[in-house]
């Protein structure tokens, strides 16, 4: 409750103070002896006012107690959106193979029964002449033999020295060079084989060689050369100057 003001508690207190004095001032009177009264003198009377105390003041009202403060909620986290779930890749159909052609049976073939050949009249034989063996070939002396194969590489060098083109590569770079082959070649003539025996240093050089021999017609061999294919060594020598 609000204090009441103070002019409010100072006046029950006086009327209360004021009243004790009161009572005791009667009983004072009361218990004195009585005295005589003049004859002149009029009585004393005390009176004694009695005063009905204030209203009691009006109870304030309590002032209303204010509304008890909202609870703050704590602000909601952050979560972020679960990530997208990737859709399955849908099945690729698997194409159907194809069913196999069912084979045709070949029809049999007909059999046509012809009738049998007549015989044919056996013919008299007449025995043909037996040919008569050649002469075996007298052996061909060694010395000319080796002659006829110095002859026959000679020629075989000069023909492939004359079908050598120079490539363009090897013009450009200045290249020059000996390139020493072994040829194979049968007796007809026809080239059997060739490789490198001794490489020039510069493939170029090499291939051209090479080319040359495949391109060159070689003459069947002599009658006094061997039966049997032959190795020719040959170098092949080209210049850009």
């Amino acid at each position: 409750m609000n204090p009441l003001p103070e002019g409010r508690l100072s006046f029950p207190i006086a009327l209360v103070a004021a009243l004790i004095v009161e009572v005791v001032l009667v009983v004072l009177v009361a218990s004195m002896p009585p005295n005589p009264v003049p004859a002149a003198r009029h009585p004393q009377v005390t009176r004694i006012r009695m005063l009905a105390p204030p209203p009691k003041p009006k109870p304030v009202p309590p002032k209303p107690l204010p509304p008890p403060p909202k609870p703050v909620q704590p602000p909601k986290p952050h979560v972020p959106p679960p990530p997208p779930i990737p859709k399955p890749p849908l099945p690729v159909p698997v194409p159907k193979p194809l069913p196999k052609p069912v084979p045709k049976p070949r029809p049999k073939p007909v059999v046509h029964h012809r009738p049998a050949p007549r015989p044919k009249p056996v013919a008299h034989q007449v025995p043909r002449p037996v040919a008569p063996t050649p002469p075996k070939p007298q052996p061909v002396p060694a010395a000319v033999q080796e002659n006829a194969l110095e002859a026959y590489a000679g020629s075989v060098h000069a023909a492939v020295q004359g079908d050598l083109k120079v490539p363009e590569m090897v013009k450009m770079l200045h290249l020059s060079g000996v390139t020493e082959l072994a040829l194979r070649i049968a007796p007809s003539g026809q080239l059997l084989g060739v490789s490198v025996i001794r490489s020039s240093g510069a493939p170029p050089i090499d291939r051209a060689a090479l080319a040359a021999v495949r391109a060159t017609r070689f003459p069947p061999f002599g009658a006094t050369m061997p039966h049997h294919p032959i190795t020719v060594d040959i170098s092949i020598r080209l210049r850009t100057n």
